[in-house]
């Protein structure tokens, strides 16, 4: 599985491209990509924005 941190440029504009969370969810679980607690907490909490310009 891949890390946050390794995603390809093409993995962060499809992130980029996600409407609300659950498509987010579903994208890094369709992509094979591993979220820890933190970053789920904060997809789900609203802040998912803020997640996909920090370095994980």
């Amino acid at each position: 599985m891949t890390s946050f941190s390794e995603l390809t440029p093409d993995q962060m504009e499809k992130a980029r491209a996600c409407k609300n969370a659950d498509d987010l969810i579903a994208l890094a679980d369709s992509e094979g990509v591993e979220l820890t607690d933190e970053q789920v907490e904060a997809i789900a909490g609203g802040s998912w924005y803020d997640c996909m310009n920090e370095t994980w």
